[in-house]
C-alpha cells in the first residue's frame, strides 16, 4: 500500500535519518512490582514528564512507559523530548512513541525485551504532529507531519520492515494534520486536519486562527488521492483528535480556538452521513469541557465514547447508541483514554500520577483504587498494546512504589 500519487505537490522520497538507542536501564520506581508473576496481556502505553527533582524551577525529566492494567511496569525508558500519543506493532511486538508538536523524532521500544530499538528522524523541512497508524500487515506505518516548506499536511510512510525507512509522503488533504485512522479495509485512512499553521521556528504559536480551515478528510492511503473533505460551520473548531470503530464509526473531537463566550459542540460522529453529526449536550454540560476536548476513545463497537476534558478537570462518558451524554466524572488534568477489549474497560490518565478504570457499559469507577506513579505526569494520550500470551516481569531493580 505504498502511496504513489501525490496530492499538492509534495516533495517526493525523502529519506530519514535513522539512529540506534542502546538499551536503557528502567529508572524510575514502579508500581506493585511480584516479580514472577505471570502478568495480563494488556499493556498500556503512555509517555510522561518526571516532577522537578529539587524545585519547580528545576527541569523536567521525560520518558516512556508500558504499563499493565495490573499495576506492573512492563518498561519504563528515559527519552530527550516530550512525546504525544503511542502505538502498538503487533507483528514485532515493538512500541512506538511519537514526539510532540514540533518534534522530529520517534522512538520505537521492543516490548519483549524492554530496549529502545531506534531513534527514527523526519527529513529536512518535515517534523511530527505526535500521532500515526500502523497497516494491519504491520509494514507501514503512516505519520502525520507539518511540511512547513510549503505550508501543507502531509502523510509520511515509513517501511517498518526496513529500519523504519521514510519512503514516501502524500499530502494530508488540509493544514495541521493531527490524529489518523485506518479504516476496515486497510486502504483508506481518514485525517483530523486541525486547520492551523504552525512553523518550528515559532515554537508552538498557532499563526493564522483567524483564516484556520480544519476539515476531518478521507484518502485512498495506496494512491494518495482525496476521497471526501468535511468542514464544520464554524472555522475554528479546531479537528484534532478522532477514533474509529470496528465498524468504521468516526468519533470527532474539537478544540475550540474562537471566542471563548460562544459554546458549539466539541464532539461528532460520522459514518458515511453527507455532514458531521453533532453530539447533543446542555449548554452547561459543554461549557465544563472548557473548549478542549484532548482525547477521544470508542469502544470496539462504537456504542460507547469517552472524552477527556485536561482543562476542565473533567471527562465526559456517551452513549452513541441514543446519543445522549450519560455521565462526567472529575478527572484532574485528565487526558489519555484507552479501550482494552480484554478487559472490555476503559482506562484513564492524568497528570498527577494515576491511572483509573472505568466499566463501559455505565462508565462507573470501578471498585479497585487508581493506579498510582508517585512524581510523573503522565502525557496526552494513552494507546494499548494486546500481547499474544501473558508475560512474566521481568527480574530488574526497581522498587515498589
Amino acid at each position: 500500500m505504498m502511496a504513489t500519487k501525490k496530492n499538492g505537490g509534495l516533495n517526493r522520497r525523502r529519506f530519514l535519518q535513522l539512529g540506534s538507542a542502546a538499551a536503557i536501564t528502567p529508572w524510575l520506581s514502579a508500581c506493585r512490582f511480584d516479580w514472577g508473576k505471570p502478568l495480563d496481556s494488556s499493556l498500556l502505553l503512555s509517555g510522561y514528564r518526571d516532577a522537578p527533582l529539587h524545585s519547580r524551577h528545576s527541569p523536567h525529566r521525560y520518558g516512556v512507559a508500558g504499563i499493565h492494567t495490573s499495576g506492573e511496569l512492563a518498561f519504563d525508558l528515559p527519552v530527550p523530548q516530550r512525546v504525544h500519543d503511542s502505538l502498538y506493532l503487533p507483528n514485532s511486538q515493538q512500541a512506538l512513541f511519537f514526539a510532540r508538536r514540533p518534534g522530529t523524532h520517534l522512538y520505537a521500544i521492543d516490548l519483549v525485551s524492554g530496549e529502545m530499538t531506534h531513534t527514527i528522524s523526519t527529513p529536512s523541512q518535515r517534523h511530527f504532529y505526535g500521532h500515526g497508524c500502523i497497516s494491519r500487515d504491520g509494514r507501514y506505518l503512516l505519520t502525520t507531519e507539518n511540511a512547513y516548506d510549503r505550508q501543507l499536511g502531509c502523510i509520511g510512510v515509513y517501511d517498518t520492515t526496513d529500519n523504519f525507512r521514510r519512503i514516501d509522503e502524500f499530502a494530508s488533504g488540509g493544514i495541521g494534520p493531527h490524529q489518523i485512522r485506518f479504516l476496515s479495509d486497510q486502504k483508506t485512512v481518514v485525517v483530523a486536519n486541525g486547520g492551523i499553521l504552525t512553523h518550528p521556528y515559532r515554537g508552538r504559536k498557532k499563526l493564522n486562527l483567524e483564516n484556520m480551515q480544519p476539515s476531518l478528510t478521507y484518502i485512498d492511503s495506496g494512491s494518495g488521492q482525496l476521497l471526501d473533505d468535511f468542514k464544520l460551520h464554524h472555522h475554528q473548531q479546531s479537528i484534532r483528535h478522532i477514533d474509529v470503530s470496528d465498524s468504521d464509526q468516526v468519533a470527532v473531537g474539537i478544540q475550540f480556538e474562537g471566542d471563548p463566550t460562544q459554546q458549539l459542540p466539541l464532539a461528532y460522529t460520522h459514518s458515511g452521513e453527507q455532514e458531521l453529526q453533532a453530539l447533543s449536550a446542555s449548554m452547561q454540560d459543554w461549557q465544563r469541557h472548557q473548549q478542549y476536548i484532548g482525547s477521544v476513545c470508542l469502544n470496539s463497537k462504537g456504542t460507547r465514547l469517552l472524552l477527556s476534558s485536561p482543562r476542565g478537570g473533567i471527562v465526559s462518558g456517551w452513549n452513541l447508541q441514543t446519543r445522549t451524554l450519560e455521565s462526567i466524572q472529575t478527572q484532574r488534568d485528565g487526558a489519555g483514554l484507552a479501550f482494552t477489549a480484554q478487559e472490555a474497560n476503559f482506562f484513564v490518565s492524568n497528570g498527577i500520577g494515576q491511572i483509573s478504570s472505568l466499566g463501559s457499559n455505565n462508565f462507573s469507577s470501578n471498585a479497585q483504587s487508581p493506579l498510582y506513579f508517585e512524581g510523573r505526569s503522565w502525557d496526552n494520550h494513552m494507546s494499548v498494546a494486546q500481547l499474544p500470551d501473558p508475560i512474566v516481569a521481568p527480574h530488574q531493580n526497581s522498587q515498589a512504589g
